[in-house]
């Protein structure tokens, strides 16, 4: 009798230890049984598994046959078909496997075994019956079943049928988190995001301390844009359980608050976690970037782009083009489109003219006209239109523009070179068939077929009338103020100026300041600013409405952009790094040109190249948002009195 228990525990522990991967073990406990008993089946099965554990099926095949010779098990008979699988000879590998499951029709191990085979050797029918019989055989009230026969479904492309089995393990396993985390996965793949975020929040209260599930409710939060959530969740993540993912998107959600420092610490430690992942060193290249470090950056995409072996195609693209952004705000102009090109690779196909080849920049010989369009924000927009006309002059030029720009693109008129007129078609962008159309070029892309490696020559070029550069001397000033951009921008939080910054601007006597946004976010906009533009004003209405202004006070959004291209006064309040074409390669040195009736600005406060009226009011360093605009709005207000208090010299 003890010999038997003897027995009974050296096969045990002998198994155990090749799931375990503990060799030497294995190979002890079973050599012991055959020294017990030369032709012990058993033994001959656990060698068989020992050998094909360290790589030897040949082996495994011929052990596992002595074991069948002896003793015709079912287990005996999956060992040799995994062997003869690794061999590569499936059609016996499944011969032995039906073999197993004939003799051994409850065995749910056997038969999960049975269906993992069937799937590798391709055949998806027998195993879908093999993986719903391992559920039929554990029963009513086993998740583990359930959550196999799942991923089984979702390798197979059946996500509704997976979801529906990985929510029953989930009820049926409450103490397996891992199921929970994998339907999580599951529903974010489907869009179900609410669900999921609902599943998270409801298994927290009871287990606060999964760092799996912290780490997927802060990145659920990080994409819905709620970061302040985001960034508790994925630290506490990271207090306990330290992952990868979870300290890249916190330094992502640290960067989006605006914490500089916070997200550089956040994505250095999740380099030094993973040193390999080129798409965390890119996060931290574009945190060098927008925290003022254009050189640190470039060495950074450098050094991405250098990684061998080479990183993955899409991430390739987006540091090229990043690093062209970087060179841009450098002045390396000829080199920075080139690269700025790059975007094309990651972002869709405009819908309506992927299938005409690209406008090389060249003059249109034959006539053919050009289909020039837009995929990104209006701001952008309004900085590229300068380009149309200087295309215009080299080719027929159709511009399709969203219904957003129609009438204030309308504005632009026709190109004017050495006397000649080159007219520009502006249609919706679904508009162009049968209009004898050629070729086709991003708006963005302009610059680069164009040679922009200067920036051009600037007139005003958009508006139905010119900002008016007569002096008024009497009435307040009638300030245009923009103090906050979209919030869904990546970086709004160091872009916006909070509503308890503008604390200075309410000292000012004089002044009328009115908005130049028709739809502000609840909460978002200043009481002392006064609201003219309708709802539903386009910003052909905006730029009527910038006519009637003395200046625009903004922030780094679409009313600078208007305001600068029509030639109206522009005051930028702008964070410290920032947008490429604010950086100081394209200051504009010294006073020479400005028009009479703009107001002057203190030292220190450039003007830009891109718009000769605007001027800088630029944050001095990296801070908080909360106390980033402190000097900058000092600064203002000081502007604004001085100029006050010059008209009132000019009226006494």
């Amino acid at each position: 009798m003890q010999g038997s228990h003897d027995r009974e525990g050296r096969l045990a522990q002998g198994h155990a230890a090749v799931l375990a991967d503990d060799i030497v073990t294995a190979r002890a406990c079973f050599a012991q049984l055959q020294g017990m008993r030369g032709d012990d089946p058993d033994a001959l099965h656990g060698m068989a598994c020992v050998a094909l554990a360290i790589g030897r099926a040949d082996v495994a095949i011929g052990l596992a046959g002595r074991a069948l010779r002896i003793a015709p098990r079912g287990q005996y008979h999956v060992v040799l078909a995994r062997a003869l699988l690794v061999q590569g000879h499936h059609d016996a590998a499944r011969a032995a496997m039906n073999i197993a499951c004939l003799s051994h029709p409850d065995d749910v191990a056997i038969m999960l075994c049975a269906a993992d085979m069937m799937e590798n050797t391709g055949d998806t029918l027998a195993a879908a019956r093999a993986y719903a019989r391992v559920v039929s055989l554990a029963g009513p009230h086993d998740g583990d079943s359930r959550a196999l026969h799942a991923r089984f479904l979702w390798r197979r492309g059946r996500r509704t049928a997976a979801c529906a089995q990985m929510r029953q393990a989930v009820r049926l396993a409450p103490g397996r988190a891992e199921y929970l985390h994998e339907l999580v996965e599951m529903l974010l793949a489907l869009g179900a995001r609410k669900e999921a975020e609902t599943l998270l929040r409801a298994h927290l209260e009871h287990d606060p301390h999964d760092g799996v599930a912290l780490s997927q409710l802060g990145a659920l939060l990080f994409a819905g844009g709620h970061m302040r959530d985001a960034v508790d969740r994925l630290q506490r993540a990271m207090d306990h359980a330290p992952s990868v993912e979870a300290c890249n998107n916190l330094g992502l959600a640290r960067m989006a608050l605006g914490d500089m420092e916070g997200a550089d610490a956040a994505l250095r430690q999740a380099m030094h976690m993973q040193p390999s992942d080129a798409r965390i060193a890119l996060n931290h290249a574009t945190g060098l970037f927008e925290g003022g470090q254009p050189v640190a950056a470039r060495v950074a995409y450098d050094a991405i782009l250098a990684t061998t072996p080479p990183v993955d195609e899409d991430t390739q693209a987006r540091a090229r083009f990043n690093m062209g952004i970087a060179l841009l705000a450098c002045g390396e102009m000829e080199q920075g489109w080139t690269l700025w090109e790059s975007r094309l690779a990651f972002l869709p196909p405009h819908p309506s003219a992927s299938h005409l080849p690209r406008w090389n920049g060249r003059v249109s010989a034959g006539g053919g006209k050009v289909l020039v369009h837009l995929a990104q924000g209006l701001g952008d927009a309004i900085h590229f239109l300068r380009y149309v006309p200087l295309a215009a002059q080299r080719a027929p030029i159709v511009l399709a523009v969203p219904q957003a720009l129609r009438r204030l693109v309308h504005t632009l008129g026709c190109a004017t070179a050495n006397g000649v007129d080159y007219p520009i078609k502006i249609i919706a962008p679904d508009e162009y068939v049968n209009m004898g159309i050629t070729s086709q070029c991003d708006l963005f892309s302009l610059p680069h077929v164009l040679g922009g490696a200067q920036v051009p020559e600037f007139k005003p070029y958009l508006g139905e009338k010119p900002w008016r550069t007569h002096k008024r001397t009497k009435g307040p000033l009638r300030i245009g103020l923009c103090h906050a951009g979209n919030p869904a921008y990546r970086f709004d939080a160091r872009r916006s100026v909070p509503v308890a910054a503008l604390a200075p601007l309410t000292q000012v006597t004089g002044v009328e300041f009115i908005s130049v946004q028709p739809r502000v976010a609840e909460g978002v906009q200043a009481g002392f600013v006064r609201h003219s533009l309708a709802p539903d004003a386009d910003l052909l209405d905006t730029a009527h409405l910038i006519t009637t202004l003395d200046l625009v006070i903004s922030v780094d959004t679409l009313a600078a952009h208007l305001a600068g291209a029509m030639g109206c006064p522009v005051w930028l309040l702008n964070r410290f790094g920032g947008d490429w074409r604010w950086y100081p390669a394209f200051d504009l040195d010294g006073p020479e040109g400005v028009p009479p009736g703009y107001p002057s600005v203190p030292d220190g406060c450039p003007r830009s190249r891109w718009y000769p009226s605007l001027w800088q009011f630029r944050q001095g360093g990296l801070q908080p948002p909360d106390q980033a605009w402190g000097v900058v709005m000092t600064a203002v207000s000081s502007a604004l009195q001085a100029w006050i208090a010059g008209r009132e010299t000019v009226r006494s």
